[in-house]
């Protein structure tokens, strides 16, 4: 009998308005890399981490050299204001090494 949430539906047509990654930012480097891991449910944890602290994190499973493994990525920002501040809010949340990357 609950009526339908209004807020949830209104926040979910902003993410694919977002334009390409390239016209979204002016930066070369406009994501957050916060963590390489070589297993999967760590990456994933880290990423829940993140979304608890209001980020949208992304998980890329990739290889190297025969290996496996996930980064996990904030952004892209739009601008080096949005990154610094993310930055700070990432490297609060204890990922002290952090850095900004091309993708």
């Amino acid at each position: 009998r609950r009526p339908p949430a209004a807020t949830p539906a209104a926040a979910k047509p902003a993410a694919p308005a977002k334009p390409a990654p390239t016209q979204a930012s002016s930066l070369s480097r406009p994501y957050v890399q916060i963590g390489i891991f070589s297993v999967e449910k760590n990456a994933e944890n880290t990423a829940t981490a993140m979304r608890q602290a209001g980020m949208v994190p992304t998980v890329k499973k990739q290889s190297s050299s025969g290996k496996t493994f996930w980064r996990v990525l904030v952004g892209p920002a739009a601008d080096k204001a949005e990154l610094d501040a993310l930055l700070t809010k990432i490297k609060g949340t204890g990922f002290s090494d952090a850095y900004a990357v091309k993708n």
